[in-house]
C-alpha cells in the first residue's frame, strides 16, 4: 500500500473517532438535560462507533506497520471489538429513531434480545477466515458486506419513517436526518458493490483509498446534525404540546375531558351575542344526577369517577356537535344548544337524555342505575346573560327534584323565589341545629292482639321560634340536600336511644325504638360504628334498637345494601324496611335483605275496607312475610274497621292515629305506664287462670 494511502486512511478514521466521540459526549449532556430515552440510545451508538473506529486506526496500524497476521491475539481482540460495536452501533442509532418517530419507548426485552444478537452475529463473523492470511476477500465479506446488508436496510426503514413524519414535524431536522441515513444506506450498499468489484477484479480502486473515508465522515456529520435538529425540533414540539395541554387543563375537566364552567360560561356569552343580533333562540340545560353521593360514599370515588365518564360520555351522544356538554363541578353538567326553535324541541333533548341516562352502567362489574334531573332556561325568555340563564336553569333543575326527580322542567319566574326560599330554610336549618331547636316526638307501636304499646318510633319536629312546630315534610327534603341530614341522623339516634334506656329503667325494660335511617346516613362508610358507640355509650341492648330504610333507598344499590345490612344484624340490631309496597320492589332481594320487619305503607291500609285490589295486597305481603319469618307493621290505621281486618290477616303491630298520634316523651310517658301495667295485669291473670 502507497503511504500516501496509509496516511489518508488512518487521518480518516481519526477524524471519524474524533467526531463520533464529540457527539457522544453532545448527545450524554442533552440527555442528562432532557431526559429522552432516544437519546441515550443515540449516546450508545456514537459511543460505539468512536470505540469502533479508535479500534479500526489500531487494526490498520497492526497490518501495515506490524504485519501482524489475522489469528494473532492482538489483531484478533481489535478485530471482535470493530466486529461488536460496529453492529451495535446500528441497533442503538435504530432504536433512537424509532422512539423519537413513534414517541415510545423501545420494549426493554426486545432492545437486549437484539442487541445481543447482534454482537453475536458481529464476533461470529470477525472469528471467520482467520487461518489463510490470503483470504482478504473472503474477510471483506464476512465483516464487512455483511454487516453492510444490515445497516442498509436499517438505514433505508429509518429514513422512510423519519421522512414520512415530517408531514406531522414542522421544521427541517427530520427531512435532514431521512436524508442522512438515506445516504448511509447508499454508502452501505457501495461498500458492498466494492467487495463484489474486489471479487471480480482482485483489486481495489485508488479512491477506496482516499475518498470512501471522507465520505464516511461528511455522512457521520450530517447524521449529527440532523439528530440535533431533531432533538430541537422535538424539544420545541413538546413544548408546545405541553403548553397546550396546561391550555386544555384549563378549560377542560381532568376526568371527563369535557369543557369546564369557564370554557361553558365563555362560549355562552359568544352564543347569546350571536343569538341577540339573529334574533334567535338557544337553550341551557343543568343536569344533576340524583342520589350520585349515594353511590360515591358507598362504592368509593374510584367507581363514581368511571360512572362520571360513563355519564358524560353518553350525554355527549345526545347532542349535535356544535352544542356544548359541560362538568360544571362534581356531578353536575351543563348543556348549551345555541340555536333552537322552540320550547319543545328543548323538551325532546332533556327527555333523550333521561331516557338514555336509564340505561343500566356497567362499572366494576356492578350494575349501576342512574336517574337525572334537568332544569332548562331559554334565551331571551330567561335571562339576557350568561349568569342568569345558568342560575335560572340551577333553579329548574332543584324544581325538578322536588318533583320526585328523574325528569325535566323549564324555568319558570316563581322558581327563583322558591330557590331564594329553599336557602333561607337550609340557613335557619343550621341555626335550629345550633340553637337545639329540633325536638323528637314518639308514636307508640301496638301488639295488635292485645292493644299494649310494644315500642316506639322516633319521629323528629321542628320548633321555629316563628313559625311554630313543623313536621319533616317541610324541611327533610332541604337536609337532604344540604348534607345536614347527617348531623341531624346522629342527634336523631343518640337522643331516642339516651330516651328509651330511660324508660327501659324506670317503666318497662322489654320497650324498643325505631328510628329512620336517611339514604345519606344508609350510605356512610362508618354507619356500623356510629351506632354501636350509640349504644355503648347510652349502655341499650342491641335488640332494643330497630333501624327503619325505606324500600327505595334499600334498592338503589342492592348488593351494597345487603353488606351494610349484614354489618347491622352482626352488632344485633333489629332492621325494618319502611313503606313497603310503594318503590320497586324485587322479591328476590327480600329474601336476601337480612330484616326482621315489614312495614305496609298507609296508602294500602287506608283502603283495606274499601278497595278489594288494597285488601288483596295487604293480605298477600303479610302472609308472604309471616312466610319469611318477618313481622309485620301496618302504618296509618285510623279506623276499629281497618284494625279488625288486621287483626284478622294476623298483622303483628299497628301503628296510627287510632291509638295515638306522635307526641312528645313527657305527653306520652302516662300513656307508656298505662300499657305496662295493663300488660303486668294481664300477665298475672293469665297466670292464675293457667294456674286454675
Amino acid at each position: 500500500m502507497q503511504p500516501q494511502f496509509t496516511f489518508a486512511i488512518a487521518a480518516t478514521f481519526v477524524g471519524q473517532f474524533l467526531g463520533a466521540g464529540i457527539m457522544a459526549t453532545l448527545s450524554y449532556a442533552f440527555h442528562r438535560q432532557y431526559r429522552r430515552s432516544y437519546l441515550e440510545h443515540w449516546t450508545l451508538g456514537w459511543a460505539s462507533l468512536a470505540i469502533c473506529r479508535f479500534a479500526c486506526a489500531l487494526a490498520f496500524f497492526l497490518v501495515s506497520e506490524r504485519h501482524e497476521a489475522p489469528a494473532h491475539p492482538l489483531r484478533l481482540a481489535v478485530t471482535l471489538v470493530i466486529g461488536v460495536t460496529d453492529y451495535l452501533q446500528v441497533g442503538w442509532f435504530l432504536f433512537g429513531v424509532y422512539e423519537i418517530v413513534r414517541r415510545r419507548p423501545v420494549r426493554l426485552a426486545a432492545a437486549r434480545r437484539i442487541l445481543i444478537a447482534l454482537a453475536v452475529i458481529g464476533i461470529a463473523t470477525s472469528l471467520l477466515f482467520l487461518d489463510e492470511p490470503s483470504w482478504a476477500i473472503s474477510r471483506y465479506f464476512s465483516r464487512i458486506s455483511a454487516r453492510s446488508v444490515l445497516a442498509s436496510i436499517g438505514y433505508g426503514a429509518a429514513a422512510v419513517a423519519l421522512w414520512r413524519t415530517r408531514t406531522r414535524r414542522l421544521g427541517v431536522g427530520f427531512p435532514v436526518l431521512a436524508a442522512a441515513f438515506f445516504f448511509s444506506a447508499l454508502q452501505e450498499l457501495h461498500y458492498i458493490a466494492i467487495g463484489f468489484e474486489w471479487l471480480l477484479s482482485g483489486s481495489l480502486a485508488d479512491y477506496f483509498y482516499t475518498s470512501v473515508g471522507y465520505i464516511d465522515f461528511l455522512l457521520q456529520s450530517v447524521l449529527a446534525v440532523g439528530m440535533i435538529a431533531c432533538l430541537l425540533e422535538d424539544e420545541r414540539e413538546a413544548a408546545e404540546l405541553a403548553s397546550a395541554e396546561i391550555e386544555h387543563l384549563a378549560y377542560h375537566d381532568a376526568l371527563t375531558g369535557l369543557p369546564n364552567r369557564p370554557l361553558f360560561i365563555d362560549r355562552l356569552i359568544v352564543s347569546i351575542a350571536q343569538a341577540s343580533r339573529s334574533k334567535s333562540k338557544l337553550a341551557v340545560f343543568f343536569l344533576d344526577l340524583d342520589r350520585f353521593k349515594d353511590i360515591n360514599d358507598s362504592l368509593g370515588h374510584s367507581v363514581g369517577d368511571h360512572l362520571l365518564k360513563a355519564v358524560a360520555d353518553r350525554v355527549r351522544r345526545c347532542v349535535r356537535e356544535g352544542d356544548t356538554v359541560a362538568r360544571f363541578g362534581g356531578d353536575e353538567f351543563t348543556l348549551l344548544v345555541p340555536q333552537i326553535e322552540n320550547i319543545e324541541d328543548a323538551a325532546k333533548i332533556a327527555q333523550k337524555i333521561i331516557e338514555t341516562l336509564k340505561i343500566p352502567f356497567n362499572v366494576h362489574d356492578r350494575e349501576l342505575f342512574v336517574t337525572t334531573s334537568i332544569g332548562i332556561s331559554l334565551h331571551p325568555n330567561d335571562g339576557l346573560d350568561a349568569e342568569t340563564l345558568v342560575r335560572n336553569a340551577d333553579s329548574a333543575m332543584y324544581r325538578a327534584k322536588d318533583t320526585g326527580r328523574d325528569n325535566y322542567q323549564l324555568y319558570a319566574p316563581a322558581m327563583n323565589a322558591r330557590a331564594l326560599e329553599r336557602l333561607a330554610l337550609e340557613n335557619m336549618l343550621r341555626r335550629a341545629i345550633q340553637n337545639h331547636e329540633l325536638v323528637l316526638y314518639y308514636q307508640p307501636l301496638i301488639d295488635a292482639r292485645s292493644k299494649t304499646i310494644l315500642g316506639v318510633e322516633a319521629l323528629i319536629r321542628w320548633q321555629h321560634p316563628e313559625l311554630g312546630m313543623l313536621s319533616p315534610a317541610h324541611f327533610i327534603s332541604v337536609a337532604e340536600l344540604s348534607g345536614l341530614i347527617i348531623p341531624i341522623g346522629d342527634w336523631v339516634l343518640q337522643t331516642a336511644c339516651e330516651q328509651l334506656r330511660i324508660w327501659q329503667k324506670r317503666i318497662d325494660r322489654r320497650l324498643t325504638v325505631s328510628v329512620n335511617l336517611s339514604a345519606r346516613q344508609f350510605s356512610q362508610p362508618d354507619l356500623t360504628d356510629k351506632i354501636r358507640n350509640v349504644l355503648e355509650q347510652t349502655d341499650l341492648d342491641p335488640h332494643s334498637l330497630e333501624l327503619e330504610i325505606t324500600e327505595s333507598n334499600a334498592m338503589q344499590n342492592a348488593e351494597n345494601t345487603i353488606h351494610t345490612l349484614r354489618e347491622l344484624k352482626q352488632i344485633g340490631v333489629r332492621i325494618s324496611m319502611d313503606d313497603f309496597g310503594t318503590g320497586y320492589s324485587s322479591l328476590n332481594y327480600l329474601k336476601r335483605f337480612p330484616i326482621d320487619t315489614l312495614k305496609l305503607d298507609q296508602m294500602f291500609v287506608r283502603d283495606v275496607n274499601d278497595d278489594p285490589s288494597s285488601a288483596a295486597i295487604v293480605s298477600a305481603v303479610i302472609a308472604m312475610s309471616h312466610s319469611l319469618a318477618l313481622e309485620v307493621v301496618a302504618e296509618g290505621v285510623e279506623t276499629e274497621a281497618q284494625l279488625q281486618f288486621l287483626q284478622k290477616q294476623r298483622c303483628d303491630r299497628i301503628q296510627g292515629f287510632l291509638f295515638s298520634e306522635p307526641m312528645a316523651a313527657a305527653e306520652l310517658e302516662p300513656y307508656l305506664i298505662e300499657s305496662a301495667e295493663d300488660s303486668t295485669n294481664g300477665a298475672r291473670v293469665a297466670a292464675a287462670n293457667a294456674k286454675r
